[in-house]
């Protein structure tokens, strides 16, 4: 594999301890994961609280914010070629046009650099290089809302495939 991508999950007992040894040491090797993630991520179950919390850029506080936001791409993140001139965005005085989200889990980053942000200023898309590879953690499960055109959508789409390039370090 080249690219790990973890969608909402949390532990429940069918990965031994070992796999999220040898995930963790895949990424310091060179590899990539990207956690897409939800209410799963603040559990007492979370990935975090396994051996891959260890390339994990984010520290979930167990919290997890439901209230509507609009995702914004922050001061570094207008220069991030993830984030960069994401149709809609803002910068450059304007706000974002993009469709609002409901849930946010709340982290603190640890590591790497927040590229888009939420309710609050808070953390919403990090980046982070671990060794040789590359972790993006997304805070929220509401992506999905931009697709399906919700409050007038957004670039989910363009979104993935530029995280997937970068991860992969595949430019365009």
């Amino acid at each position: 594999f080249d690219l790990i991508i973890f969608d909402r999950y949390q532990q429940r007992g069918i990965l031994p301890t070992a796999y999220y040894v040898n995930m963790a040491e895949f990424v310091r090797r060179g590899g990539a994961i990207l956690v897409a993630s939800g209410p799963d991520y603040a559990s007492y179950m979370s990935i975090y609280r396994s051996p891959l919390g260890s390339v994990m850029p984010g520290r979930p506080s167990g919290e997890v914010l439901e209230q509507p936001f609009r995702p914004e791409v922050t001061e570094l993140g207008q220069r991030h070629p993830v984030t960069r001139d994401l149709p809609g965005s803002n910068g450059a005085g304007r706000e974002a046009t993009w469709g609002r989200w409901f849930r946010l889990v709340d982290a603190e980053r640890t590591t790497g650099e927040t590229v888009m942000q939420g309710t609050d200023g808070k953390p919403l898309l990090i980046l982070d290089r671990v060794g040789d590879g590359r972790v993006a953690l997304m805070l929220s499960d509401h992506a999905w809302l931009w697709t399906r055109g919700y409050d007038g959508g957004g670039p989910q789409g363009e979104l993935l495939r530029r995280l997937a390039h970068w991860l992969m370090k595949e430019p365009d």
